[in-house]
């Protein structure tokens, strides 16, 4: 699958970040303590678009809440209050419910408001490193037409859809991720259901104990029927204030075609449940969009 061209240069800047923030972190101790071969640290989800293949552990329960702003031209511009809570059941996979919250838009002088949709998912491991993480998961979401039609929040229609996720680690500090997604989009114009195809890279550094800069590229087939291609980019941070609370946020751009223009983005995670604290440290990022995606 190819990405658009316009993506060079970003890809080109992830890559200069990531040698940059690498090349520091050789300099400076980590300072993280180990337990059993694993960091214990908390690993989000968001903020960005990429998840990584981490499940949460069996017992625990880990909610993500997060709030963007996109503003995509003079006249349109919006407001979302992503959430998503996972649930560790066992040690190959992990529920997982989320909804887009609570949805505010703006559209040529004209305000709409309301709930968004909900999803429903289940992240699965394939396989694992021997006393690691997975090596690669899959996702597989249901997305529900809760937000209003009538407002111009939703399509009114279901989203299926399923993400292959895989990643590795880049030497002592450094981490990436990629994913790809496949869904069939229930478009709200009348057209048929299309196919909607995923593709992201998250690079991210450990540049301290606490604070984990990323940066990233996604790219969507088309997010509506009638439209073409897009491409986006965005970087940011997750600051682990303990093993079991983070916070995140960070700016995205888009590339080409119809992404939006500009959008910021920020949030908080939280691990609840019994036991040591067992959340497996994935180096990296942040959803940073009400923008339906394949398999997340």
């Amino acid at each position: 699958m190819r990405i658009a061209g316009r993506t060079v240069l970003p890809l080109t800047l992830a890559a200069v970040v990531f040698v940059s923030l690498a090349a520091y972190a050789q300099e400076e101790r980590s300072g993280q303590e180990q337990h059993g071969g694993h960091d214990e640290h908390i690993n989000p989800d968001q903020p960005d678009v990429t998840n990584g293949t981490h499940i949460v552990s069996i017992g625990l329960v880990q909610v993500e809440l997060g709030g963007i702003y996109t503003h995509n031209t003079t006249s349109l511009h919006s407001g979302g209050t992503p959430f998503t809570v996972r649930v560790g059941l066992t040690d190959w996979v992990e529920a997982r419910i989320g909804a887009d919250g609570l949805l505010t838009q703006t559209a040529d002088g004209v305000p709409a408001s309301g709930f968004g949709n909900v999803q429903l998912g289940a992240k699965l491991r394939l396989w694992a490193k021997p006393g690691g993480i997975p090596a690669m998961s899959v996702l597989p979401t249901v997305n529900l037409p809760s937000a209003s039609r009538e407002k111009g929040l939703g399509s009114g229609s279901v989203d299926f859809g399923i993400a292959v996720l895989t990643g590795t680690d880049i030497g002592p500090r450094g981490h990436i991720d990629v994913n790809y997604g496949i869904a069939s989009i229930g478009p709200d114009s009348g057209l048929p259901r299309f196919s909607q195809h995923l593709l992201s890279t998250s690079i991210s550094a450990a540049a301290t104990a606490r604070w984990n800069p990323y940066i990233e590229v996604f790219w969507f087939s088309r997010t509506e029927a009638d439209q073409r291609s897009e491409a986006s980019f965005d970087g940011g941070a997750i600051y682990e204030i303990g093993p079991r609370l983070a916070i995140d946020g960070g700016v995205q751009a888009g590339v080409s075609g119809p992404a939006a223009g500009l959008a910021v983005f920020g949030g908080v995670s939280i691990v609840f449940g019994p036991g040591p604290d067992a959340v497996h440290a994935r180096q990296r990022r942040p959803h940073p969009t009400t923008t339906r995606s394949a398999g997340t």
